[in-house]
């Protein structure tokens, strides 16, 4: 399969990159930068540098590929929000998703299919829910974000192009997202939870993620949202505890509430103290299966391979 794939140096990226390359798939990549690119990603594929909202030389490539995957976006937690920061956080999803909804209007062989990236904070934040696919968005400035990040490619023809929107959960892996920083006060022998402990984590395994991805591109009757995180989330003290025991470390010191906030501010509340209980429900009526369904096995064979 021809695919356009946007995003690939990101972290999901990357192993998404290597394994469809694997997998016999053609890519195209868009990229800002074409030499960090190929530096990162090594050959293999079709670069092109782009910016953020150039619907036109998208509009060139549409009708040479049969998928759109677009993972691009702004760090959520790359640095604190500041009012600049949240803007570029919002407008680098709108403006590119924008720029796909366009090119594919106008481009007559279209794709028969886009995945869209997105992510569980459009559910908001809540102690004792469980959310499912189809639930109504949440309040605060991520649900804000992944609404509009959906929403601006809501509008591409349905009739021509099945839309996938995958909202994924907290990605654990080696080589990137939250696990490597997590690890390292317990490689001090001062690690703990953030907060209270009381905030649920909906975590996804890298390979299963990406599995997950692969799954929904090759088949040919993927459509609408789909939940990507593991079958069990966990509360923030219990995933804590199992990273701790699986580094053969204390458990001992929790970061308090007060200090997150001074440091990070709005993006410690949203993102730190607060979380959702999601599940996978559309995955597995589809038969998925995990490899890592829950957190110990998923952080065994992570911590393994990072030298602890």
């Amino acid at each position: 399969m021809k695919v356009l794939l946007i995003g690939a140096t990101g972290f999901i990226g990357r192993h998404l990159f290597k394994t469809l390359k694997q997998r016999g798939h053609e890519l195209y990549v868009f990229t800002r930068n074409e030499q960090r690119a190929r530096t990162i990603l090594g050959g293999g594929a079709h670069f092109r540098q782009w910016r953020n909202d150039e619907h036109i030389v998208m509009q060139e490539y549409a009708h040479k590929v049969e998928a759109v995957v677009n993972l691009a976006g702004e760090g959520i937690a790359a640095r604190r929000w500041s009012a600049e920061q949240k803007r570029k956080i919002l407008s680098s999803r709108v403006n590119i998703g924008k720029a796909i909804s366009t090119a594919l209007h106008r481009s007559h062989d279209k794709p028969y299919l886009l995945i869209q990236g997105s992510a569980i904070g459009y559910y908001g934040f809540h102690t004792h829910y469980t959310f499912r696919e189809g639930m109504p968005p949440g309040e605060g400035f991520l649900p804000m974000v992944t609404y509009q990040w959906e929403d601006s490619v809501r509008h591409v023809d349905d009739r021509n192009t099945r839309k996938v929107f995958i909202r994924t959960g907290l990605v654990l892996g080696r080589d990137g997202g939250l696990l490597p920083r997590m690890m390292l006060p317990f490689k001090l022998f001062a690690g703990g939870p953030l907060g209270s402990g009381d905030q649920w984590l909906s975590w996804i395994h890298i390979d299963d993620q990406v599995r997950a991805i692969v799954e929904l591109l090759e088949a040919g009757n993927s459509s609408g949202v789909y939940n990507l995180t593991a079958p069990h989330p966990v509360k923030m003290r219990d995933f804590a505890k199992t990273l701790g025991r699986v580094m053969g470390r204390p458990t001992w010191l929790p970061v308090p509430s007060f200090l997150l906030k001074g440091v990070f501010g709005e993006m410690a509340r949203e993102t730190m103290l607060q979380g959702q209980r999601v599940v996978p429900g559309r995955l597995e009526e589809r038969g998925f299966e995990f490899q890592y369904p829950r957190l110990e096995e998923a952080l065994q064979d992570l911590v393994a391979g990072s030298g602890r």
